[in-house]
């Protein structure tokens, strides 16, 4: 199983390269045997050559996880893709009144870029707002280049109209410019493709992050395409 992609991850799909860490107060997760999942924390320091983040909660009981005593991975988003680091935890130490580990890379960061979006299937109740109004869709797949709705009836949008579409992200409103792509005939009426446009960078890591743990929360279900 890939720890980034899920264990349908296809390496024909993913490229590999050196990048950049993370910055200082970004978010992460951390992933370890010993809890056997991804779990948030943020980093608190940058070191020369070590990294210094937040100590994690457990995801089973309201404390927090214990130091492990092998290697673990970091992980996080930026614009170009999803940054890793292995990393062995030296010390157990503080950052003010948090509890933090102290971490030292096994290698240097890399960077994991898609050559294809990932797509993953929804339901999810959206909106699309066009020059001729507002329509309601239901959300059949997300990736991070766009959805994929179904409209109970024929919606007047035209392929390459600029829209705004709105739907639930982790239970916060979501709303985007995007541009029609293209529509079809289905049972129940029709399929709209719509790709987004100049997202902001929040609401692209926003965006990524749960695309992500969808995949991972459901790799068997998987598409992978261009959008």
């Amino acid at each position: 199983m890939s720890l980034l992609f899920g264990e349908t991850a296809n390496p024909e799909d993913v490229t590999r390269r050196p990048g950049p860490g993370p910055e200082l107060n970004q978010r992460v997760e951390i992933f370890g045997s010993a809890w056997g999942c991804w779990l948030g924390s943020r980093i608190e320091d940058r070191r020369s050559d070590r990294l210094v983040v937040a100590v994690p909660q457990d995801p089973a009981e309201p404390r927090l996880v214990r130091r492990p005593a092998d290697w673990v991975a970091l992980r996080w988003t930026n614009p170009r893709g999803i940054g890793m680091l292995e990393a062995t935890v030296t010390a157990a130490t503080r950052a003010g009144i948090v509890p933090t580990w102290e971490l030292v890379g096994r290698g240097e960061p890399a960077l994991f870029q898609r050559r294809r979006f990932a797509r993953v299937p929804v339901v999810l109740a959206g909106r699309a707002t066009g020059r001729r109004g507002a329509w309601g869709l239901t959300i059949l797949d997300v990736a991070e280049g766009g959805i994929r709705g179904l409209a109970p009836e024929v919606a007047p949008f035209d392929p390459g109209e600029p829209v705004e579409v709105s739907f639930d992200v982790d239970g916060l409103d979501f709303t985007a410019r995007a541009e029609v792509v293209r529509w079809g005939l289905a049972p129940g009426g029709v399929t709209i493709v719509f790709r987004f446009s100049g997202l902001p960078r929040a609401d692209a890591d926003r965006l990524r992050r749960f695309v992500f743990r969808q995949e991972l929360a459901h790799p068997s279900g998987l598409d992978r395409g261009a959008r």
